[in-house]
């Protein structure tokens, strides 16, 4: 079984690639998931559902992580830069941080923070 750090890497590389099917296996469905704007969602189901809306805005897309340290057992907390280009050629850039909360190998709980 992969470590915490390993999976919250491991998410971060897959969302890079927007697979998620693989992202999926990631989370079960008592993980939460609360976005960058606020909204909570629950459930494998109801985050990919976000993830695939949020992917789907972008032609192009990239989280670079800065620093990644495992802030307690099983906390993964990430500071990161997003830069992405929109389907109508916008480039979006800003960076945040991102707590990753592993489990029995399983994501439990991500919360993102827009700086």
């Amino acid at each position: 079984m992969m470590s915490s750090l390993e999976v919250a890497e491991y998410y971060f590389k897959l969302s890079n690639e927007s697979n998620f099917d693989e992202i999926t296996k990631l989370f079960c469905e008592s993980s939460t998931f609360r976005s960058g704007k606020g909204d909570l969602f629950l459930g494998v189901n109801d985050i990919m559902s976000v993830q695939r809306l949020h992917h789907g805005m972008f032609s192009k897309l990239e989280w670079e992580v800065c620093s990644v340290t495992e802030t307690k057992p099983g906390i993964v907390h990430f500071n990161f830069n997003f830069s992405g280009e929109t389907h109508a050629g916008e480039k979006v850039e800003y960076s945040g941080l991102e707590d990753v909360v592993v489990y029995g190998g399983k994501i439990q709980h991500v919360q993102i923070q827009r700086l």
